[in-house]
């Protein structure tokens, strides 16, 4: 994976380059207990200032990668990835014999579901044409090249009775896709690093006393008033 020596947002933990994309971990969503991951494509062979192609932006819940971290030490992801990578074999061995020579990859071994719902959109002066919520999704894939694939994808939602954004892309094709390839060096580094900012921000929380809820203090009785109270 090649390293990024341009200028970073202050917000920006750490990013990580494929080829024409990036991926990038942001503190500026913490205040909401949440994880910034923004995905983005881009042509190098434009102007600066125009080489955007797509970008997806992935809300992910700060509990939620503080497991994801552990999966992946503890060696639970790759015990997933593995066992990802022998079924898709198994299948595309059992379709040989069928006649069916085609390529089968593995599937997804973690998923995050998360969106918009249309109201919101509204709100936001930023509804869909079809009137839609917007369901985003992050998978992390046993990769081919590389070990991992980490990608990002937003679509046409509908919203739950619980609230949860479900996707309904149109011939389970999303309308935008971001695929990062990575490393397991660079994978245990994103989660280290990211693991010591969310523990530095939690602390400093606790070190200015903002987790402390006030209390009334208990309105205190009399002892003359407690004795004309009837029993």
């Amino acid at each position: 994976m090649s390293k990024n020596y341009e200028r970073k947002s202050p917000e920006q933990i750490i990013r990580l380059d494929g080829k024409n994309v990036f991926l990038e971990v942001m503190n500026s969503a913490f205040e909401i207990s949440k994880v910034l991951i923004n995905f983005q494509e881009y042509d190098a062979t434009k102007e600066k200032g125009n080489r955007v192609k797509q970008n997806i932006s992935i809300y992910f819940d700060m509990d939620k990668f503080l497991v994801l971290g552990n999966d992946l030490l503890s060696g639970r992801l790759s015990a997933l990835a593995t066992k990802a990578k022998e079924e898709a074999f198994k299948l595309q061995t059992e379709n040989k014999k069928k006649g069916v020579d085609r390529k089968v990859y593995a599937k997804e071994i973690y998923l995050d579901q998360g969106g918009t719902s249309s109201a919101r959109l509204e709100q936001k002066g930023k509804s869909r044409p079809d009137g839609k919520s917007e369901a985003r999704l992050m998978k992390i894939t046993p990769g081919e090249k590389m070990p991992w694939m980490i990608s990002a994808e937003l679509g046409p939602g509908e919203e739950s009775e619980t609230g949860l954004i479900m996707p309904r892309f149109v011939n389970n094709r999303p309308e935008k896709q971001i695929r990062v390839p990575i490393s397991n060096e660079d994978f245990k580094r994103l989660i280290l690093i990211v693991t010591k900012h969310i523990e530095a921000f939690l602390a400093s929380k606790y070190v200015n006393n903002e987790f402390k809820h006030k209390k009334e203090e208990p309105q205190l009785i009399s002892q003359e008033e407690s004795e004309d109270k009837p029993l």
